[in-house]
């Protein structure tokens, strides 16, 4: 089966005739008629009923047509953002966990579209284990998430680094002394984050590697984002981990303390399926982003 085939196939149906789909087409009559036999022999199965006066699809045929237009349109349209990248259409669904999704990826996809304004954003926001169950199973396009990207379903992508610290005041004790103890958090009042966030993840791991784990501590609040607990803080209301990028539009009032015993540095990933070649919007998205790390931006 080629497009030759299938541009035929087409033409027959609009046209009605073999005799003016091969006028459109610039081929001899038989020569058409010897295509769509070739492409009935292929498929196995009768697209026209040659009883009909005039060429009439066949219940199959009506399958293959929708089949044999929409691969038309995508080859048309492949080759119309290879010849003119801006024309580049269609949508781009990226599902994120808390951290990239406020701060990384927004700054990432307004940067494609003002590329490519043809292309439709679509970005939700989970926790890290759901993004990488939604991704795996198809659901989404690509993911991005902090921390350590395991198994052989996905590929990651490092994009970014942070850093995981204690969102204190900048009035508070802490903030002056630059770092906190695992011991100090014990009397500390805690703004705790969601089961299944990054974050806590990636700071639990971090500790696991020392051999350390957090201390039990006096939970004020659970929050669902690192924004909510930047929030939180500036309200006197406790203290809480959150990602550096998320300090960066508290304005100065709320500030992050390291913790004295290990370091917090993390990768954020992009993550997309292993076992599946990404359609084009997704595929020049992903193709943007590397460039981008190869200039260091």
């Amino acid at each position: 089966m080629d497009f030759d085939q299938l541009r035929s196939f087409v033409a027959l149906v609009r046209a009605g005739s073999f005799s003016g789909a091969a006028r459109e087409r610039g081929l001899s009559q038989p020569g058409l008629s010897r295509q769509i036999q070739r492409l009935e022999r292929e498929l196995g199965t009768p697209l026209f009923d040659r009883h009909a006066l005039v060429p009439r699809l066949t219940t199959a045929g009506e399958r293959f047509l929708v089949y044999a237009e929409a691969t038309l349109a995508g080859y048309s349209g492949v080759l119309a953002s290879l010849r003119d990248p801006t024309m580049l259409e269609g949508d781009l669904r990226i599902i994120a966990s808390t951290t990239p999704g406020a701060y990384l990826v927004p700054r990432l996809v307004a940067r494609f579209h003002d590329r490519y304004p043809g292309v439709r954003p679509e970005i939700a926001i989970a926790d890290s284990a759901a993004v990488l169950a939604a991704v795996s199973a198809g659901q989404w396009d690509l993911g991005f998430v902090g921390g350590v990207v395991n198994g052989e379903s996905l590929r990651a992508q490092v994009v970014a680094e942070d850093e995981i610290v204690l969102a204190v005041p900048a009035n508070h004790r802490l903030a002056q002394e630059g770092t906190v103890s695992l011991a100090q958090l014990a009397s500390l009042p805690f703004l705790e984050r969601e089961e299944g966030s990054g974050t806590v993840q990636s700071l639990q791991r971090a500790l696991a590697r020392q051999h350390l784990s957090l201390p039990g501590r006096r939970v004020v609040m659970v929050l669902s984002s690192c924004q909510a607990i930047v929030t939180a803080v500036r309200q006197g209301l406790g203290v809480g981990f959150v990602s550096t990028l998320a300090l960066s539009e508290s304005g100065g009032d709320v500030v992050g303390v390291r913790l004295a015993e290990i370091s917090t540095r993390r990768r954020l990933s992009l993550v997309y399926p292993a076992g599946r070649t990404l359609t084009a919007v997704p595929a020049a998205f992903v193709q943007a982003i590397e460039a981008g790390l190869a200039r260091g931006e």
